[in-house]
């Protein structure tokens, strides 16, 4: 690729500030918080990335890499940090097992401010502390369609892992994260919006017979505990996912998105 010709390849074992800086922002949430920067991996991640918006500050392509996605990364490259990586050494800062070499540091957009809305369906998760499950539920979001996604007590978004499983969602759904509860549930009182706690509880109302189509916040709990009793007791309603007496419980990404399914009947 001519654009990338005047680089040097970067050898196993030989040290580079950028990849270094890289394998820190991958591993440390602090040091992204510290930098507003966040790592990730991967050529369509990266790509979705850059048509979203996102910013980046250096991209990092093994020379097998730079053969193949160069073209599509070239519109982007203005002021971009390009290192090229000797592919034998890709190993040395992935953290998946068949890595394709393209590897990037983005720059965190500006946090979104978002308010419920009178009719709107959204949905509220509560202390989630897997970033597999928070990705999953972004990626829902984005395919079924969403208000707003509303953020407490939560992992970190910008966790390698959240960003893989939410397949480029991450950067183009309405999201934001919430510092105050009790605030946010005053709000949406404010907003005419119902408060639904989704438990296991065989007594709670099913969701076979949730209607939401005068909108509603579907409130989603932490994978070990749920919510917190007081809150999900405060809320308006409380909805069930029937299961067979069997079972007792389901991952939050999946109950997520069967709430999210019976909302998108109304989006």
């Amino acid at each position: 690729m001519a654009f990338f010709d005047h680089l040097t390849a970067v050898q196993p074992g030989e040290k580079n500030r950028t990849l270094q800086r890289f394998v820190h922002l991958n591993r440390s949430r602090t040091q992204r918080e510290k930098s507003g920067q966040f790592a990730m991996e991967g050529f369509r991640l990266v790509l979705d990335a850059l048509e979203s918006g996102v910013r980046l500050s250096s991209l990092i392509l093994t020379e097998k890499a730079a053969t193949q996605y160069g073209e599509a990364f070239a519109p982007f490259l203005k002021g971009v940090n390009v290192v090229l990586l000797a592919d034998a050494a890709a190993g040395e800062i992935s953290d998946t097992e068949t890595a394709q070499g393209v590897f990037a540091m983005g720059t965190m957009p500006p946090e979104q401010i978002l308010l419920p809305q009178k009719g709107d369906r959204c949905m509220l998760l509560h202390s989630l502390q897997d970033p597999s499950n928070l990705g999953a539920i972004m990626r829902t979001a984005e395919a079924l369609g969403t208000d707003g996604l509303y953020l407490y007590h939560c992992c970190d978004v910008y966790n390698p892992k959240t960003i893989r499983s939410s397949m480029g969602a991450l950067f183009r759904i309405p999201f934001c994260r919430i510092s105050d509860v009790d605030a946010f549930t005053s709000v949406c009182r404010d907003a005419k919006l119902p408060l639904c706690a989704a438990v296991v509880d065989r007594d709670a109302r099913s969701l076979k017979a949730f209607d939401c189509s005068a909108g509603a916040v579907v409130c989603i709990g932490n994978e070990g505990n749920g919510l917190p009793r007081a809150f999900s007791d405060a809320c308006d309603c409380k909805l069930t996912i029937p299961m067979s007496p069997k079972s007792n419980s389901l991952n939050a990404a999946m109950a997520a998105g069967l709430f999210l399914w019976e909302m998108s009947r109304y989006m």
